[in-house]
């Protein structure tokens, strides 16, 4: 079967990102589906008519609309990747029901609010319709096989993990805490406070804190000038060693426990080989594309679900509510939070 698709929104995440040489990979909705078998794209939408008739041309797709009212209307679909400002999902995956469609693939964050999240999932559940969160790391090789190592006690006891990030607790956070979870399961609480490090966009702040997993360590998380440099990096410290994933994960390293050579009756870290190997290619979209299509096939749930991009959402509005309250404890999970998550 061939399941035909469509891309609302032809930015960069959307469209745009494959246009860099550099980049060396697929990057894209467009892009991968115009390369995964068993997929055909149909139709691209965006409300900027150069860019429709732009990527139109790139991707060879003759269907371009300027909204996702107009496509529903005159497409016949089975998946539809949802690229907008995240305050436009609720109302397309509604839409987006109403048309029939099998399969939502939507972009990080997955709403602006808790309530509208829960609207999603609960339109996804009655129209038993996919709903897949593009979170990449989980479709990764590397990623999930580090996640296995340091969820089945490579490390041996966890004493203290840290993670660093760069441009927004929303924009950013979203990833850092979804991989959080899949190394380390549920978040029982968490405390933030406004880094003195500013984001640029001042709706999505930069938020330093501390996340305290049900079954696994406290986790120190810290926030970077973005216009110094970027950084996406986790340091995992247990009994048996140091394991870090550096580089926006396509690189790692490891360091063992060993007998100290400097401190006789003490031990130090040493560099050993790595128990999880960061080389080959790196195709996130398209191994995300190749799985939403085997679970389309076989009927099963996606690797990174709607629930997952909403339990992203708790831990970001949790530490948006802890840092307005000079870093008070929040627990998870939340009901409900007053905190809108922007868009970028």
């Amino acid at each position: 079967m061939t399941y035909r698709a469509a891309v609302i929104g032809c930015g960069r995440i959307g469209c745009g990102f494959d246009d860099d040489p550099e980049r060396g990979y697929v990057s894209t909705h467009a892009g991968a589906y115009r390369r995964t078998p068993g997929v055909e794209l149909v139709a691209l939408v965006d409300v900027d008519r150069d860019k429709r008739e732009r990527y139109g041309k790139k991707f060879n797709v003759a269907a371009l609309y300027p909204n996702d009212e107009t496509l529903f209307d005159r497409e016949k679909l089975d998946i539809v990747s949802i690229c907008t400002w995240n305050d436009t999902h609720r109302a397309m995956v509604e839409r987006a029901a109403r048309a029939g469609v099998k399969a939502i693939f939507c972009e990080k964050p997955l709403s602006n609010s808790l309530a509208d999240a829960d609207a999603i999932l609960r339109i996804c559940r009655e129209k038993n319709i996919l709903l897949m969160v593009d979170h990449q790391r989980r479709f990764d090789r590397f990623h999930r096989e580090a996640a296995a190592f340091v969820r089945g006690g490579g490390l041996g006891r966890l004493q203290q993990v840290t993670a660093y990030y760069t441009a927004g607790v929303a924009n950013t956070g979203t990833h850092l805490f979804d991989f959080l979870r899949f190394c380390l399961g549920e978040v029982d609480w968490v405390q933030g406070i406004e880094s003195r490090i500013a984001a640029p966009n001042a709706s999505d702040p930069n938020i330093d804190g501390w996340l305290s997993f049900k079954n696994g360590p406290l986790v120190a998380i810290q926030a970077l000038d973005v216009r110094a440099y970027t950084i996406f990096e986790f340091n995992f410290l247990g009994e048996s060693g140091r394991f870090r994933i550096t580089s926006h994960g396509f690189d790692s390293s490891f360091e063992a426990s060993t007998g100290s050579k400097r401190f006789p009756g003490l031990r130090d870290l040493s560099p050993a080989p790595s128990p999880v190997d960061a080389g080959g290619g790196r195709e996130f979209m398209l191994q995300a594309m190749a799985h939403l299509v085997e679970c389309l096939d076989k009927g099963q749930a996606p690797v990174s679900g709607g629930e997952d991009g909403r339990r992203a959402m708790e831990i970001i509005c949790a530490l948006r509510e802890s840092a307005a309250s000079d870093g008070r404890r929040i627990h998870l999970p939340l009901k409900d939070s007053p905190i809108l998550i922007p868009s970028r």
